[in-house]
């Protein structure tokens, strides 16, 4: 019997410490961002154009700005976007867009706006899988890129579903406030 127990306790040990120390996904540049790349605007003052929001960022001089590219538009998704449009509200200076790809609609994106009215641009990448520049892993439904003035990435976060990247909202606000400063 004391060995049976002694054998089950290993057996959850070894499934918690493998889960414990599985692979976080990685997605993203996490040194400098990955240049100048297309979206056609759903949401914001742009709405119905094609642009370069990094572009846009740069030329007006913003301290810092947060990409948040996203396979996936849902309640989760907006939970992020909320926590960074928070910090764009105090910190107007702070660039911020939502890029979809992977096959997100501007349908899905115009659902959102409707019912959460987000500050941050939603908008859909012009090439379906993201800019080839920014290495987007397929695996990630999230990433968010957080750059300073220059194109230098303070903060890369990177989640396999919507549900991890709201638990990481407060993180990823941090992350932004912090670059703006």
């Amino acid at each position: 019997m004391r060995a049976f127990r002694f054998l089950s306790l290993a057996v959850v040990l070894g499934l918690t410490m493998s889960v414990a120390t599985g692979e976080d996904v990685k997605s993203g540049p996490d040194k400098k961002i990955g240049g100048a790349f297309d979206v056609k605007a759903i949401t914001g003052e742009k709405a119905g154009k094609t642009l370069c929001y990094v572009c846009k960022f740069g030329g007006e001089a913003r301290p810092a700005a947060v990409l948040i590219f996203t396979q996936k538009a849902d309640d989760n998704l907006v939970e992020v976007v909320k926590a960074v449009d928070a910090v764009q509200k105090n910190n107007e200076k702070l660039g911020t867009v939502v890029i979809g790809v992977g096959g997100v609609a501007a349908a899905d994106f115009e659902k959102i706006q409707t019912t959460h009215k987000l500050t941050t641009p939603l908008t859909i990448a012009e090439d379906k899988d993201g800019p080839k520049a920014y290495s987007l892993n397929k695996d990630a439904v999230v990433t968010v890129v957080v750059y300073q003035k220059g194109g230098a990435v303070t903060k890369n976060f990177a989640f396999k579903t919507t549900k991890e990247a709201a638990a990481a909202a407060k993180d990823i606000a941090a992350a932004a406030t912090a670059a703006v400063k």
